[in-house]
Parts: structure tokens; C-alpha cells; sequence
């Protein structure tokens, strides 16, 4: 048994000691009721505006791809039956990436945030069918007085119960265009959550590759430090030899305080990075120092990498269909509100009963009885129409301002999708362009290596001064550094790759 009903049966009982009959009424109308609503919420279907276009033409393949293939070396495969590639981050074969992830989508707040604006969006539409089903109050009053010369200056006991029930009738579709504005809402902000986990994680994986970018430049910059150290020591001894100056001393105990201050500014780059993964994994730093710890080598990348076609691409990224439901619901919005000029229509009823004890006896002052009857049913069916006429402008401002939020909606899913477009155009570029830089960058640092032993060789033979040395030392430490940070730019240019295409949200 429902509150309601409950309630009902036990005031009948109880508060107004109605005879069963009068119980066993109410009941029906009750019943009677929420048959009604039942059959009003099975003939009513509402769906939200289908799919919008958004009227910019989606090219074939992308631009950037189609280039000199003995240049480019296909690092990227356009395929036109490809799907977007969801649980991308497995491709880099790399545990610690894995565990990263499924803790930042098992406890990051701002996954959390969008699921609450999902909650809200979807009370709201409930607020918005609310709107179409009628409104049924139960009502109950007691009161019990002395109203002077309206009781004959004798007590009176008055009890009313009463269902209320109030109907507005959409018969122009006013509340079915709210409706259907709140349901294009809540599919919205569904696909923000998509989008949501894509940037997410992304951002996750690139810190990743952040962090142990700054292990390495740390490992270099020690090693480098280490060797520098080493050719000082010599120097020195050679100085106090008079095999070599003091200058030849400064030079080298200089090169080893600049590799020394390159150290400090890459330990706050380490625990800046290492911070803000802790933050996008939902917790306090330091809490995933067990992940930080580890340091497997990298798995080499796939040298090619297959692309979904441009069409395929935006009906998967999230922010692409966001964008298109936002353009729905401003339309059914738009139509709602072109609606207030019609009528409303609505009904209205009470059925209930009353009570009344205590009315003096008319035969006799001095005594009072119950009425004849212990109880009155009451009831009323009423309907009203109300037509605007005069309002200054209100409803033709709200039509102007839906309309103009409609306009704006279309120009914003436009947008999305030239952004769309483009974010994967740059990511391209920057991957395949990448790819080239690495390759020189890799053969200049091994080059490097190569004369900076040869350098040592000939500095501890005589063949060569310190300087060229120190020079050397200069130009491996750096080439190293950025052959190394070009590796990890690589794989973070694929994770742009892999979000730019919208994957990630169905993992």
C-alpha cells in the first residue's frame, strides 16, 4: 500500500470515523486516479529532435596525410573502414601507464563533477514531465470551535477530506517542446562525460610521459655531471703537474656548475608533474608513490599507425556530438516557446468528504446532536482557458531571445567541428613531422657520443686543448637531451593523435 493510500485510509478511520462505505469509496477514486495517470503516460511518447547536420562538408581523407610517401615512410594508414581506436593507451605497452589510468577514471573528481551535472540534467527532465501528467493533492482539515452566532454560541467540529486533481492540457505541445529540450540536454551532458574521460585521459598520459621525460633528462644530466667532474679532476692534476692552467681549470669547474644548475630546474619539473598526476588521480601527493617508483624501459612505437577516416572521426569525438544535441535541444526550445501564443487549456476536480458534529438541535438549544448524515461527499469538475492577448512584448522577446540562442547553438556546432578538424590536421603534422626531427636528432647525439670520446682520447694524449673538450661536452650533453625528449614527444604526439579522433570515452 502507498503513503498516500495509507494515509488516507487511516485519517478516514481514525480522525473522521467514516463508515466503511465511505472508506471503501474513496479507495476507488483513488484507484480510479492512478489508472488515469497510468493511461495518460502510456499514450504519450516523447522523443527528442533527431540528428542535426551541421552543414560543413566533411572532407574524404585528411589533408596532411597525403604527402611523399618516401619522405613520410607511411608512419600513418588512412583507412576508411577503421574504427577510432578506444583503449589506445594499450598500444604502448606499458603497465604503469595502464594502472595510471584506471585509477584516474575510478576516482578523478572531475569525472565525478560531469556525472552530478548528468543527475541534475535528468531531474530536470523529470521537472519537465512533471509538466504533461496531472497534479493530484490529498487534502485534510479538522477544526473544531466556538463560532458565535454561526454555531448558535455552541462547539463545532468540522472535518474535510478532499483528492485535488489539476490538469493542464498540452493540446498545442508547448510542455511535449520542454520535454523534449530537457531530454536533448540530458544526451548532452552524457557526451560531455565522454568528452570528460577523453581529455582525461589524455592529460593523464601525457603527464606520464612528462614524468619519465625528467627521470631520463635526470639520469642524463648525472651521467653528463659525472663525466665533467671526472675531466676537471684531471685538469686539476694536470694544473698542479704544470701540464695545464688555472684558466683550463675555471673553464671545467664552470661546465660542471652549469650541468649542476640544470639539475634543481628538472627536480621541479619531476614534482611539479608528479603533483598533478596525484591530482588527476583523485588523490593526495605522494599517495602513488609505489607507481612513481617504477621504471621500465619503453616499448619501441608501432612504426605504423592506422587512421579512421574523417567522417568516422567526427560522429565519434564527444565535444562533435555534444555540440549537435546542444543544437537539438535549442531547437525544441525555440518551438516551445514560438507556443506560448496558443491557449492553455486546463481541468481541474476535488472529490472528497466532510464531517460536521456538534450543531445545536433546533427543537432544543440546550442539547446538541450529530447531524443526520455522518458524512457529505463533495465533489467538482472545472476547466478553464486563458488565451494571451496583451503582454508588451513579452512573449515576442522570448521567442527573439530562443531564436537567437538557436542561431548561436548552429554557429557553435559549426565550430566544433572546424575545431575538430583541425585538432587532428595539427596532430598529424606534428606526429609525422616528429618523426623526421627524431631520426636527426638520434643521429646527432650518437655522433656526439662518438666525438666526445675521441676528444677525451686525444686531451689525455695531448692532441687537443680543453676547450675542444669542454665544447664537445656541451654539445653531447645537449644532443642527448633533446634526442631523448623528442622520444617522449613522440608518443605524447600519438596520444594527441588518439584524442584529437575521440578515443577513449567507450573504454
Amino acid at each position: 500500500m502507498s503513503a498516500a493510500k495509507f494515509f488516507l485510509t487511516d485519517f478516514l478511520q481514525k480522525s473522521i470515523c467514516l463508515p466503511k462505505r465511505a472508506i471503501l469509496a474513496c479507495k476507488a477514486t483513488f484507484a480510479r486516479s492512478l489508472l488515469f495517470i497510468s493511461l495518460l503516460a502510456l499514450t504519450s511518447c516523447f522523443r527528442p529532435v533527431g540528428f542535426q547536420k551541421s552543414g560543413i562538408e566533411t572532407p574524404e581523407t585528411w589533408h596532411t596525410l597525403p604527402g611523399d610517401p618516401e619522405i613520410w615512410d607511411k608512419p600513418l594508414i588512412v583507412d576508411e573502414c577503421a574504427k577510432v581506436e578506444q583503449r589506445w593507451w594499450c598500444n604502448f605497452e606499458d603497465p604503469t601507464l595502464d594502472t595510471f589510468i584506471a585509477r584516474a577514471l575510478l576516482k578523478n573528481k572531475t569525472l565525478r563533477i560531469a556525472a552530478t551535472r548528468i543527475e541534475e540534467a535528468r531531474a530536470a527532465r523529470l521537472g519537465a514531465f512533471s509538466l504533461l501528467m496531472p497534479e493530484i493533492n490529498l487534502h485534510a482539515d479538522a477544526q473544531r470551535g466556538n463560532q458565535g452566532f454561526f454555531t448558535l454560541d455552541k462547539p463545532l467540529a468540522y472535518e474535510d477530506v478532499t483528492l485535488q486533481a489539476n490538469w493542464e492540457l498540452d493540446l498545442f505541445g508547448k510542455n511535449q517542446a520542454r520535454l523534449a529540450a530537457t531530454i536533448a540536454l540530458v544526451q548532452n551532458e552524457q557526451i560531455l562525460r565522454q568528452s570528460v574521460i577523453v581529455s582525461l585521459l589524455a592529460e593523464v598520459a601525457r603527464s606520464y610521459f612528462d614524468f619519465r621525460n625528467y627521470q631520463q633528462q635526470l639520469v642524463i644530466a648525472n651521467e653528463n655531471l659525472a663525466t665533467q667532474k671526472r675531466t676537471l679532476e684531471l685538469t686539476t692534476a694536470q694544473f698542479q703537474e704544470a701540464y695545464a692552467s688555472n684558466f683550463d681549470v675555471q673553464r671545467a669547474a664552470a661546465e660542471v656548475a652549469s650541468t649542476e644548475s640544470r639539475i634543481p630546474t628538472l627536480q621541479i619539473a619531476l614534482e611539479t608533474t608528479r603533483n598533478h598526476l596525484d591530482l588527476l588521480l583523485g588523490s593526495i601527493p605522494g599517495e602513488n608513490d609505489d607507481l612513481f617508483a617504477i621504471q621500465e624501459p619503453l616499448q619501441p612505437l608501432d612504426p605504423q599507425i592506422v587512421i579512421a577516416a574523417p567522417a568516422t572521426v567526427l560522429g565519434t569525438r564527444p565535444d562533435v556530438r555534444a555540440a549537435e544535441r546542444n543544437f537539438a535541444a535549442s531547437i525544441s526550445s525555440f518551438d516551445a516557446a514560438k507556443k506560448e501564443w496558443f491557449p492553455t487549456i486546463s481541468l481541474a476536480s476535488f472529490f472528497g468528504f466532510q464531517a460536521l458534529q456538534g450543531i445545536p438541535n433546533s427543537d432544543d438549544s440546550t442539547t446538541t446532536t450529530t447531524v443526520l448524515k455522518p458524512f457529505i461527499r463533495t465533489w467538482n469538475v472545472a476547466g478553464t482557458l486563458m488565451q494571451p492577448l496583451i503582454n508588451f512584448g513579452r512573449i515576442e522577446a522570448d521567442i527573439e531571445a530562443a531564436g537567437a540562442r538557436q542561431k548561436r547553438a548552429y554557429l557553435e556546432y559549426q565550430e566544433t567541428v572546424l575545431e575538430a578538424l583541425e585538432n587532428m590536421e595539427d596532430a598529424l603534422a606534428n606526429y609525422l613531422y616528429e618523426i623526421q626531427r627524431n631520426v636527426s636528432l638520434t643521429q646527432a647525439a650518437n655522433s656526439n657520443h662518438k666525438a666526445l670520446v675521441l676528444a677525451n682520447q686525444q686531451y689525455i694524449n695531448g692532441y687537443t686543448n680543453l676547450l675542444d673538450v669542454l665544447v664537445v661536452q656541451r654539445n653531447a650533453l645537449d644532443a642527448e637531451s633533446v634526442a631523448a625528449e623528442s622520444d617522449y614527444k613522440l608518443r605524447k604526439d600519438l596520444v594527441n593523435i588518439y584524442t584529437a579522433a575521440g578515443g577513449g570515452w567507450a573504454y
